[in-house]
């Protein structure tokens, strides 16, 4: 039986934080696709009031309703800035977390690589007492076969 590796707990707790670091990385990605949502839902009303403004100049113009129509596109356009600054936050963020998220199942990788070669050097050693123990076992054979010559 290989004899536990020494840094296990190591290993654990960097296989733990990956895992948290997966999960981060998911309700982010999840937070900047409702960003990303809101953002053409915010482009497809600017469109729809650019529309409804061309219509409204045709024709008798009504100027209270093409004022409260042009207040309104300027509040959505605003919004639109908004958004796109917070989804750049959010982008940001995931390019991060993605990053920190590499670094970590680097780390993992470093000590599993260890670990593996701890127990290939481990499988090696035995392997070698083994073969002594063959070795041995066919040399004391040998003897008694002589012996009884």
């Amino acid at each position: 039986m290989p004899p536990k590796f020494s840094l296990q707990t190591v290993l654990d707790v960097r296989q733990r934080r990956v895992e948290a670091l997966e999960i981060e990385l998911g309700r982010l990605l999840q937070e900047q696709r409702k960003g990303e949502e809101l953002l053409e839902q915010l482009q497809g009303l600017e469109t729809f009031l650019f529309a409804r403004i061309e219509r409204q100049q045709v024709g008798e113009v009504d100027v209270f309703a093409l004022e409260r129509l042009h207040h309104e596109l300027m509040r959505v356009q605003d919004r639109i800035e908004q958004a796109r600054e917070a989804l750049e936050i959010w982008r940001q963020r995931v390019a991060a977390k993605r990053q920190e998220l590499v670094q970590a199942r680097q780390d993992v990788e470093v000590l599993e690589a260890l670990r593996e070669k701890e127990l290939a050097r481990y499988r090696e050693e035995m392997a070698q007492v083994e073969s002594r123990l063959l070795d041995d076992l066919y040399i004391s054979r040998a003897f008694r076969r002589q012996r009884e010559w």
